[in-house]
């Protein structure tokens, strides 16, 4: 289990955005999601401790479009924009936490009407590119989300920008409250971007890609 690390919001790169999270994996593999797969109920637990005291935190992801040597058509969430997150990342309990993920992966495809809305951040709002954003299209503008059905939290991500010679990446912030006392959630992209004729294999069921755990203590 690896501690995610914290950073101040990054600025816009030359694209999303919460690493370079991307590859044509997710812009050429855009089927439509398998609704029973993406409506399978999260699994999560939780422990009894004592309540931590509040504080306030904030951390810097990428979505990278491919190019990690192990699967280089995979499109990945990152922390350092060349590996895909740990299989377990952890945030600290009662936290406020600021998050920004930069989505480099210019793909938009189609996800279940559900996950186009945002929710579980301070006021079901995101910004994006600097403009405040509650809901989107279900089809042809977002190209992942980080969605963790325990915790009500789904943030969409909106497609990088191709500008033939570069990628502009989204860049997205949130903000949003983890739970007083410690437990374990999953976590998934519910925009199916991996392999398979309904784009549910590959990085889609591979921890630390576009899958994987939160730890919350």
């Amino acid at each position: 289990m690896m501690q995610l690390k914290g950073g101040r919001l990054a600025g816009i790169a030359a694209v999303v955005g919460v690493a370079g999270l991307l590859i044509a994996g997710c812009g050429q593999q855009q089927a439509a999601g398998n609704a029973s797969a993406a409506n399978k109920p999260a699994s999560s637990s939780t422990s009894s401790t004592s309540t931590p005291a509040p504080q306030t935190v904030s951390y810097n992801w990428e979505v990278v479009n491919g190019g990690n040597s192990q699967h280089p058509d995979w499109p990945f969430f990152s922390e350092d924009g060349k590996n895909p997150m740990p299989a377990t990342v952890t945030l600290p309990a009662n936290a406020t936490v600021t998050l920004t993920i930069k989505n480099y992966d210019d793909g938009g495809g189609t996800v279940p009407a559900t996950y186009a809305k945002v929710s579980g951040t301070v006021g079901n709002t995101e910004t994006v590119n600097g403009t405040q954003e509650s809901s989107f299209k279900a089809s042809g503008v977002i190209a992942h989300t980080f969605t963790v059905t325990g915790l009500g939290l789904n943030i969409a991500l909106p497609a990088a920008t191709d500008q033939g010679s570069t990628v502009v990446p989204s860049v997205t912030v949130v903000t949003f409250k983890t739970p007083a006392k410690a437990g374990t959630y999953s976590w998934q992209c519910y925009q199916p971007c991996g392999t398979g004729s309904d784009g549910w294999g590959g990085p889609m069921v591979t921890p630390g890609w576009m899958m994987g755990t939160l730890q919350i203590q």
